[in-house]
């Protein structure tokens, strides 16, 4: 486990025991936690200068899951295993008796008793990224993941002319006989129902594949292979809806897929993903994918903190779901969000995506 403090408010007018928040990321193999550290960078900044208590933002990332030679659980059958480790973090936190957790939940029915234990404590828990629906968390900031996922799909039919066969990559994991099953994580799970309900709106489009995609080694072209096998074995396929986007990510895509990139090139597949991490705005400007979604990444660490601050201090109410929104990413305005992210500030509107109606 990696920690680090971010603030502690040391202002004269700062008096009474520390506001301890604990800001835990899905581990340290997720990429995506980059900008929210930063975010909460910025709170506790903030929060340094202004609160009339002292704060102590600690960032937490879980270690990552110990695999094997074969690249496979240390302990098989563990269906928790992956969340292990932010478990441990998890309840770490809730002996320390902190005064509130902002979390990225690796697996909301995992995780679920100890959410509930926490908020039994007295904890504020704000979750984000990854959520515990069923659990007692007083909310969840993040975007609508099945709200987002029908903007994908119908930009995809948009983009297609509402025709043909696409292919679905979800994230899955491996079962023991070597086959895989979609996450349980309510986020994958809000975005494959969003994408269905929203393909059944066009009947002359087709689901022809729904592909395996695996969390997290951004080195392995898993993803990516999964993605050219379909293609090889299906050359009708014309669409990739990516809930799932590691296949951008991963090393050597031209090489792993020649025929999917070649395609993408020629404008004959187009592409739509979640996520606008920097190497999958590399990935746009190459040509091999049309549309992204961007979460609030920024916002998992400031607006998440400011949140977990206020839930303490306050009497702010909050509703189970806080909804972020989200950046749509498409060529025509790619620099605009590239500069906002090296600003760190988000505040000016992108352009419309000229790709969409």
């Amino acid at each position: 486990m990696a920690t680090s403090v971010l603030a502690c408010s040391e202002g004269e007018s700062a008096t009474g025991e520390p506001i301890t928040i604990a800001y835990i990321t899905h581990n340290k193999c997720n990429r995506f936690h980059d900008l929210g550290r930063e975010g909460a960078r910025q709170a506790s900044t903030e929060l340094m200068a202004t609160s009339a208590r002292p704060v102590e933002v600690t960032v937490i990332d879980p270690e990552c899951p110990e695999l094997n030679a074969e690249g496979e659980p240390t302990v098989p059958g563990d269906s928790c295993y992956f969340s292990r480790p932010q478990m441990a973090v998890l309840q770490e936190v809730i002996n320390r008796k902190v005064d509130a957790i902002s979390i990225d939940v690796f697996d909301g029915v995992c995780e679920n008793d100890l959410i509930n234990q926490a908020v039994d404590a007295g904890i504020k828990v704000v979750t984000y990224g990854g959520d515990a629906p069923a659990s007692k968390r007083h909310t969840y900031y993040g975007m609508d993941n099945k709200a987002a996922a029908a903007f994908l799909m119908d930009a995809l039919a948009t983009l297609n002319g509402k025709t043909g066969k696409i292919a679905f990559q979800t994230m899955m994991d491996e079962n023991a006989d070597g086959g895989y099953t979609p996450t349980a994580a309510g986020t994958f799970v809000d975005r494959t129902a969003g994408f269905s309900e929203a393909l059944a709106r066009y009947p002359d489009m087709t689901n022809a594949a729904t592909l395996p995609c695996v969390c997290c080694d951004y080195e392995d072209p898993f993803c990516t292979q999964q993605a050219e096998k379909a293609l090889e074995e299906d050359p009708e396929i014309t669409g990739f809806f990516l809930s799932y986007s590691k296949l951008l990510g991963e090393p050597s895509l031209e090489d792993n897929a020649p025929l999917l990139t070649a395609k993408a090139k020629e404008r004959k597949i187009h592409s739509v993903a979640f996520d606008t991490l920097p190497e999958y705005l590399g990935r746009m400007r190459d040509g091999y994918v049309d549309v992204l979604l961007g979460q609030k990444l920024f916002g998992w660490g400031y607006d998440t903190v400011m949140l977990a601050y206020d839930l303490v201090t306050t009497d702010r109410q909050v509703t189970p779901f806080t909804d972020a929104g989200w950046y749509v990413v498409c060529p025509n305005n790619l620099e605009e969000f590239e500069r906002n992210t090296q600003a760190m500030d988000y505040r000016t509107p992108l352009s419309h995506c000229s790709l969409l109606p």
